[in-house]
């Protein structure tokens, strides 16, 4: 599950975003900036009725992380396993509290996996699957506030690279990689103990960019198929009514991005363009309209990392830029 352009290749651990916001910009001018404690100035991105800016966290990591699970708790970020400096699956869960810039050890996965899924559920986090230092998993990790995990279940078969929402009460587990195929099925859980087919994806992707929209779960791209080739399709799973289908399709191609709600717009973070460009974009997708466009430019390009938003900002947690290798910056989107 690592490498790039290639058979089986790894990319970001997408985050879930399962509570979010909306976005834009200005016209004429540059929109008045809202101020962000621990934060410098990296960009300024505007569009058509409102903006968001791009800063640069002045605190790091107390260490380098790409290829993770990050789920957002009050004012602070939970990231779990990974890969480490060394490129090697991490078990660690580190607490990150954003307000002051530190981060804290929280416990330890009972599986060190990189590539996974997951979701919070309840006071809890789900797990899901991943790969490890031989090869995917199936596992279904139930991870509790004091740091304690256990393996809650098994999914049908293998997978990474994957994603997963939470809706209504479900846990929804989307795309992945088994070890020989890519995974249209969609499964639901309630609690990672025991899981269900519910449909289809159109076209089967791993590492594609997530969102969840009202009760819809948007993906944004992904690897199509094991030769390393993206596609630019964005899917929709309408979880009331069940219905999966291609709703839309990017400018170009696009995988390991990340995905950020602000303001009711979904802004796309990073990955590859075209299957082999590393980005520094952000897409804007509107989806009222369907409407993507290229918003603003991150601080540098960025791919394999987690996203998630805390107090009404977005927060882009390490990932890997040029060269390839895992990052402890943070870099923090806000409405204005």
């Amino acid at each position: 599950m690592t490498g790039r352009r290639v058979a089986l290749h790894a990319g970001a651990l997408l985050s879930v975003l399962l509570v979010a916001t909306a976005c834009g910009g200005g016209g004429s001018g540059t929109p008045p900036r809202a101020s962000v404690p621990g934060a410098t100035s990296a960009a300024t991105t505007s569009a058509p009725r409102s903006g968001v800016t791009v800063d640069v966290a002045t605190w790091k990591l107390s260490a380098p992380v790409a290829n993770e699970i990050l789920v957002a708790d009050g004012s602070r970020l939970t990231i779990l396993g990974g890969l480490d400096a060394a490129k090697t699956s991490t078990n660690a869960i580190v607490r990150v509290d954003v307000a002051k810039g530190t981060s804290q050890p929280a416990g330890t996965l009972a599986e060190a996996v990189h590539d996974a899924a997951g979701v919070s559920v309840g006071n809890d986090t789900l797990v899901l699957g991943g790969g490890t230092s031989e090869s995917g998993t199936p596992d279904a990790q139930l991870v509790r506030p004091n740091g304690t995990t256990s393996v809650a279940g098994r999914m049908p078969q293998p997978r990474s690279d994957l994603v997963a929402a939470a809706v209504a009460g479900k846990v929804y587990v989307l795309g992945g990689y088994d070890g020989t195929n890519i995974v249209g099925e969609v499964l639901a859980t309630t609690d990672g103990t025991s899981f269900t087919d519910v449909g289809v994806l159109p076209v089967p992707v791993r590492y594609p960019a997530l969102a969840v929209v009202g009760t819809a779960i948007y993906l944004f791209g992904g690897v199509a198929s094991t030769s390393g080739t993206d596609t630019p399709d964005i899917q929709r799973v309408d979880t009331t009514t069940g219905r999966i289908e291609v709703v839309g399709r990017l400018p170009t191609t696009l995988s390991h991005a990340s995905a950020v709600i602000l303001d009711n717009a979904v802004y796309l973070l990073g990955g590859y363009v075209d299957n082999t460009q590393l980005t520094d974009q952000v897409l804007r997708f509107d989806p009222r309209t369907g409407a993507t466009t290229v918003v603003g430019r991150l601080p540098e390009p960025n791919s394999d990392a987690a996203a998630a938003v805390v107090d009404g900002r977005g927060y882009l947690v390490g990932g890997k830029s040029t060269p390839r290798e895992p990052l402890a910056t943070v870099t923090i989107l806000s409405p204005t």
